[in-house]
């Protein structure tokens, strides 16, 4: 299969207050990305090239122009130039891809007046990851995975869900049962607990030696920080996740952080029932919540 995926870091700049970064489009293509190493596709390429995803980029970019700088960024070893972007027009007219994915349909529709007149519907495919919950017009015309889903608009034959997501490079392998602390240091919304900024090393231990790490819906449900608790061996303490809809982190494991959140103040601590909270929800998060499982959920629903 020849993917060519939509994305330009310029255009998503112009939307998001000069930020180049885009964490559902960058996951996504990273995602495909391990596919393509491992030969599930054939060709992957990104009609401009991620900034933030190519390592000969890290520290060559303006903090200002990152969001985070953790987890989804330096993540292709790859030169970025090692991709053919060379007559992407003339490919679309001489229908070289077998489908063409838009990475952030609201910030980029890059080539689209092309390709709409030249492949079917069902072979253009929209990547919604915007915090609002609002649909683009264009889904209902085309598949569309959109991150804050509301069930109201959930029924639609083109929309399906999607969430943020672990590459599994990222994952810990240390799975460590003694926790010295309750808590991640880091609050959300206390800028005075962001003692991380700059070590991604550090932030990651910090949720390791933790029981739990404190998350919540701030302007979106989903959000990184939920699937760097689950990917450091920590519980997330998300304190009001029964408000979350059904459509919305469609595949988190919700009854089990629930389940854990209940029995965070239990005394004594109920640590044999924690463990093995935590332990199933890692291994699902090993199975379920990575940039590849996530990239195979989008192929398989487009088959």
């Amino acid at each position: 299969m020849k993917i060519l995926y939509v994305t330009n870091f310029r255009e998503i700049a112009k939307h998001s207050n000069g930020f180049i970064s885009d964490y559902l489009n960058d996951l996504c293509f990273y995602g495909l990305y391990e596919l393509l190493e491992k030969n599930i596709i054939s060709e992957l390429i990104d009609s401009t090239e991620i900034p933030s995803l190519y390592k000969e980029f890290k520290g060559l970019i303006p903090e200002k122009a990152l969001w985070g700088g953790f987890t989804s960024f330096w993540l292709i070893d790859k030169p970025f130039q090692s991709v053919n972007r060379k007559d992407i027009a003339q490919k679309i007219k001489d229908k070289y891809f077998d489908i063409i994915i838009y990475g952030s349909v609201k910030r980029c529709l890059d080539y689209y007046d092309l390709a709409k007149e030249i492949y079917p519907p069902d072979k253009i495919i929209l990547l919604d990851g915007n915090d609002e919950t609002s649909l683009s017009p264009l889904s209902e015309k085309h598949p569309y995975f959109k991150r804050e889903l509301m069930e109201k608009d959930s029924s639609g034959k083109n929309i399906h869900p999607i969430s943020f997501s672990m590459p599994a490079c990222k994952i810990t392998k240390n799975t460590n049962t003694v926790k010295t602390q309750k808590y991640g240091t880091v609050i959300p919304g206390k800028k005075e607990t962001y003692l991380f900024k700059h070590s991604e090393k550090k932030y990651y231990e910090d949720y390791n030696k933790s029981f739990y790490g404190v998350t919540f819906k701030k302007v979106g449900w989903d959000c990184m920080r939920h699937y760097e608790i689950l990917g450091n061996y920590c519980m997330p303490y998300f304190t009001d996740l029964e408000n979350c809809p059904k459509t919305t982190l469609w595949n988190f494991p919700k009854n089990k952080v629930l389940k854990a959140r209940e029995i965070s103040n239990s005394k004594p601590f109920k640590g044999k029932e924690y463990f093995e909270l935590l332990n199933e929800v890692f291994e699902y998060t090993k199975t379920n919540l990575t940039t590849e499982a996530t990239a195979k959920y989008i192929l398989d629903k487009i088959q």
